[in-house]
């Protein structure tokens, strides 16, 4: 039996031959790129890749046809990917993003619920110096008044550490067309308030937004309350003050029970004594800075094996980072989905505008929803 020096000596060598044999292949892939920057041919040809390796795949065992398979699909993908980068390269304007100069110093920044509310707080914390600030009663009204030029921005929340994403956010950045400007993480500290008679004897029944109350399930259920939803945290402290009923609570924040005049029963009734909640704002046009550390997009997959594999594969290819991803179905196509996908980087970054426009040119869809920097109030 050989020594295992020797049998990695022997590696190496074919290591060192397959390095060569990969820079010819990437020098060749440059010049297939500069042939399609001339003719207009697209980089992706699904039948002549299928066409390849159905030919290569022949001429191996098959014991080894999948690994084989894997390291031509590999070979393949990265091969456009180096023919993108050099398409972008001669000519960058082959990638135009509508790119504006951010809002910095808004006019009108808008939120739901009322004053006191977590995304009021959030509001005052990430534009400060915002001439005027408004609250309306859902979310959708933060997307229509935005899109109708009534206010610059709008402050949402995206996303909470307990309970993940919030769908309905997403779904309407697309229904709007609105893109996500600035982001801010909060630490999110719920107190159950009641009015000035409550006591935690006479609570009976407990108000609050659906996300708070999942945050604190744990708590009002082994309390036995009875949990009704309202719109929004400081809503429902606003309610319990006009109700003026021992037997009723809310769930909000201290600041909300503070306003209000309501009295705090309990606090830091969080299920997860580390729960935070990150908010955006988002505004009509897309922007880019270089100190973006996120960038969030949604795309769209042909419905076959494979595909969604092969379009995570290219964010690895390029050494990007992602922070989350989920799926929502789409609208009118039964059992079809968009994708949803943070990563960490800038649109003006040169290494994701390549891969945008891979992803541009190798999806269905794709949607970019914003590229951003996330900051976080720190705590005491």
């Amino acid at each position: 039996m050989r020594s295992l020096s020797d049998i990695r000596a022997d590696i190496n060598q074919v290591d060192a031959e397959l390095q060569q044999l990969f820079l010819r292949r990437m020098a060749l892939a440059e010049q297939v790129a500069d042939c399609k920057m001339q003719t207009g041919d697209k980089v992706l040809k699904p039948d002549r890749e299928q066409a390849m390796l159905s030919t290569l795949c022949t001429q191996v065992p098959d014991a080894l046809r999948p690994e084989y398979v894997s390291l031509l699909k590999g070979l393949l993908r990265v091969s456009r990917m180096h023919q993108y980068e050099r398409m972008l390269e001669k000519q960058p304007d082959r990638l135009s993003l509508p790119l504006t100069p951010r809002v910095e110093q808004p006019e009108k920044v808008v939120y739901q619920g009322l004053p006191a509310s977590y995304q009021s707080v959030a509001a005052q914390q990430m534009f400060p110096g915002a001439a005027e600030t408004g609250h309306v009663s859902t979310f959708e009204d933060v997307f229509r008044t935005v899109a109708a030029g009534q206010a610059d921005l709008g402050v949402v929340p995206i996303e909470n550490s307990s309970i993940g994403t919030i769908n309905e956010v997403c779904d309407l950045l697309m229904k709007y067309d609105l893109y996500i400007s600035r982001s801010h993480i909060n630490a999110i500290r719920h107190c159950l308030a009641g009015c000035s008679r409550a006591t935690m004897d006479t609570i009976e029944r407990v108000y609050s937004i659906e996300p708070a109350l999942d945050q604190c399930h744990q708590y009002l259920k082994k309390r036995g309350f009875a949990l009704h939803k309202a719109a929004n945290t400081a809503v429902a402290a606003k309610q319990v003050r006009d109700w003026d009923d021992p037997a009723c609570a809310a769930v909000c924040s201290q600041e909300a029970a503070a306003l209000y005049g309501l009295k705090v029963l309990e606090t830091g009734i969080n299920d997860d004594c580390t729960n935070q909640t990150r908010f955006v704002a988002v505004s009509r046009t897309l922007s880019a800075q270089p100190a973006d550390n996120r960038v969030s997009l949604s795309f769209t997959l042909p419905h076959h094996e494979g595909t969604l594999a092969a379009a995570l594969s290219l964010f690895s290819d390029h050494s990007v980072n992602l922070t989350e991803i989920h799926s929502r179905p789409i609208p009118e196509t039964p059992w079809n989905y968009r994708f949803y996908v943070d990563l960490e980087g800038s649109l003006a970054s040169d290494n994701i505008r390549s891969l945008v426009y891979q992803l541009s040119e190798e999806l269905v869809s794709l949607r970019l929803l914003g590229s951003y920097q996330i900051t976080q109030t720190k705590e005491d």
